[in-house]
């Protein structure tokens, strides 16, 4: 029973990746139309829980990928599905919040689609899909758990790390501070220089570690 807990983490930061994206895309939808069911009451309230909610799923979906990798060690419980699902549940956890935020910032604004945002997120978001259909495709069966590089990990952190960032800006009183925003557009292009770097290492190692 103890060896199932890493891969039901796992599964839990996927539900949680979905329904915290979802909840930060509803509330700001919410707070902007006040088009609430009735049943909820006062639409700013509502708003702000379920914003408060996307954070905090971030936040424990996040910690779950250290702690899920943690136990498997510990508890000699590496499995197949974990190694197969354990790279697809992080790169979903950043990739369905960042294009929460493409639609927040740049669909959701007067201004229109701004290719400062959403070339990079889609950059970050197409890599990750092409990395997981080689590694869907390429897996096999009984086939030994591979290990995560070092470049792959760097980028992983500082993938969370670029995603957390406006989830921490509001709480902080800074979510109108123009200086932060041009700070994170900017990490967030070497983040998407990154995923691609470290994409085009793996297609040409024939994946010899996780990315």
């Amino acid at each position: 029973m103890l060896k199932a807990i890493p891969n039901i983490l796992t599964v839990l930061r996927i539900v949680l990746a979905l329904t915290g994206s979802w909840a930060l895309w509803q509330s700001y939808f919410w707070s902007v139309d006040y088009n609430v069911p009735l049943w909820l009451g006062d639409a700013s309230i509502a708003a702000r829980t379920l914003a408060a909610y996307s954070v905090a799923a971030f936040v424990v979906a996040a910690l779950s990928d250290w702690l899920d990798g943690f136990l498997a060690r510990r508890w000699s419980a590496q499995s197949g599905f974990g190694a197969l699902m354990d790279p697809i549940a992080d790169k979903l956890l950043v990739d369905a919040y960042l294009l929460v935020y493409v639609l927040i910032l740049d669909l959701g604004s007067d201004r229109g689609v701004s290719p400062y945002i959403t070339v990079p997120v889609l950059a970050i978001v197409l890599r990750d899909v092409a990395i997981t259909l080689v590694r869907m495709v390429s897996n096999r069966p009984g086939e030994e758990a591979l290990p995560v590089s070092t470049s792959a990990k760097l980028k992983t952190l500082i993938a969370f790390v670029v995603t957390a960032l406006p989830l921490a800006a509001f709480p902080l009183g800074l979510g109108g501070a123009g200086w932060l925003l041009d700070a994170w557009v900017t990490a967030l292009w070497i983040t998407a220089a990154l995923s691609l770097a470290t994409g085009l290492a793996y297609l040409r190692r024939k994946p010899q570690a996780r990315t």
